[in-house]
């Protein structure tokens, strides 16, 4: 809804451009990476149907860079009163997207897998125990993130980047290497 009302402010002298870039992850990620690593090592992160869907991600130096770029270029019509999605557009398994996070913070790969089928409704009971225990935090799993985790999300980023005439700079791969030296360098209970 926020989205369409900036797109409907769209007018001459207020150039709306909406930019959505696809979970992004990088070092100093607390929420994401720091969550996925401090599952791994304390041996509490499972897959999901094997971890087998395909989804896209951003690397966090491609997100600001992409959003840069629709600044830069939101007058053209191209860009101007449009939304994109913006990923690296190498779409990976959750299993390995989960495993490299997990590894770049030192601990094990998720080994486990729970069938989607078992994972949605245990999501919602401990939606629900959470909720009637008043439980501080978040519950270990709930039926949205079994859901995102079984199903595969990737998109086609030829539109989005001839329009912002954007590439990503930094591939998948280096993304976990500075992921890595980026963990390293911090200390293990400030994930």
């Amino acid at each position: 809804m926020a989205e369409q009302l900036a797109l409907e402010a769209d007018s001459d002298g207020f150039a709306v451009t909406v930019v959505r870039p696809h979970l992004v992850w990088g070092p100093g990620d607390t929420q994401l990476v720091g969550r996925i690593v401090e599952r791994a090592r304390a041996g509490r992160l499972v897959l999901i149907d094997d971890g087998a869907a395909l989804i896209d991600t951003t690397y966090v130096d491609n997100a600001a860079d992409a959003i840069a770029q629709a600044l830069e270029r939101c007058d053209l019509p191209v860009v101007r009163g449009k939304a994109f999605v913006v990923t690296n557009g190498e779409p990976r398994t959750v299993s390995e997207l989960l495993g490299r996070m997990a590894l770049a913070g030192g601990a094990d790969p998720p080994r486990r897998s729970v069938p989607l089928g078992v994972a949605r409704p245990a999501g919602r009971l401990l939606e629900q125990v959470w909720t009637w225990g008043d439980l501080p935090d978040e519950p270990p799993l709930t039926s949205f993130v079994a859901e995102q985790l079984a199903t595969a999300h990737w998109f086609d980023q030829r539109a989005t980047r001839a329009a912002l005439d954007w590439t990503p700079k930094v591939g998948l791969d280096e993304g976990f290497a500075r992921l890595a030296a980026g963990l390293a360098s911090r200390v293990p209970e400030s994930l």
